[in-house]
């Protein structure tokens, strides 16, 4: 398995405009807009992703007091490995004062894929990050692939949000666990606590500053987090 690295890194420069630092693996960024201490840069797949043996590793740096946008072009499709695996890695660091955004399109498991993921977030003091993310498992009318997703998060050094979830044809199916569900569609904000929350099982108060909403839905468009999207941003 060969690993492709994707970097995004800005950092603010005297003359009031962000310095935007792109370099491509996988996933080619693309620079949308900059200006004054922000950017917004899209993420575009160079190759038709994931198939078994990718190793897509994407690594975000956002300097003290800039402000991140990033945008994915089109959901990502796993597709059948035949037994093979891929892996999808992410490392995050925020910075003092400064906040990244990100809405994530849907990632889809198809039928016979196997995905490993990771998410790592390092937030500083006074850093915000608002992240959706969209997990499909398998296209419509398909049976689900398997997917294998670690996330550490943590906000001023401390741990902020932890999370282990493994999914396959086989446990998808268990009582108490998606309910006939195959969307998991979730919007995540640490850094401060959003004044409109709503109430519910599928809100998640954490430890630290911050808020984890979470549906489960049969099509990512029933979904409801998308207003809520908004209302956060």
């Amino acid at each position: 398995m060969t690993t492709r690295t994707t970097r995004v890194g800005v950092t603010a420069q005297p003359n009031g405009r962000a310095r935007v630092d792109l370099r491509s693996g996988l996933l080619a960024p693309r620079l949308l807009s900059s200006g004054p201490d922000q950017a917004s840069v899209a993420l575009v797949a160079t190759t038709a992703t994931l198939l078994a043996g990718d190793h897509v590793r994407l690594e975000v740096d956002v300097g003290p007091g800039v402000r991140l946008e990033l945008r994915d072009v089109a959901g990502t499709v796993a597709y059948d490995g035949r037994g093979g695996e891929a892996r999808w890695d992410m490392a995050i660091r925020i910075a003092s004062d400064a906040a990244l955004t990100w809405h994530g399109e849907p990632l889809v498991v198809s039928a016979g894929a196997s995905v490993h993921r990771s998410l790592h977030v390092d937030i500083a003091a006074g850093g915000r990050l608002l992240l959706r993310d969209t997990v499909a498992l398998g296209r419509s009318g398909e049976p689900p692939g398997a997917l294998t997703c670690r996330t550490r998060m943590t906000y001023d050094g401390r741990p902020a949000l932890a999370e282990d979830l493994t999914l396959s044809p086989e446990t998808v199916a268990l009582p108490g666990l998606l309910g006939g569900s195959r969307v998991i569609d979730t919007v995540t904000a640490i850094g401060w606590r959003p004044a409109d929350v709503p109430d519910g099982p599928a809100t998640l108060h954490l430890a630290e500053p911050g808020v984890l909403a979470r549906e489960l839905v049969t099509d990512a468009h029933q979904s409801r987090l998308t207003a809520l999207w908004h209302t956060w941003a």
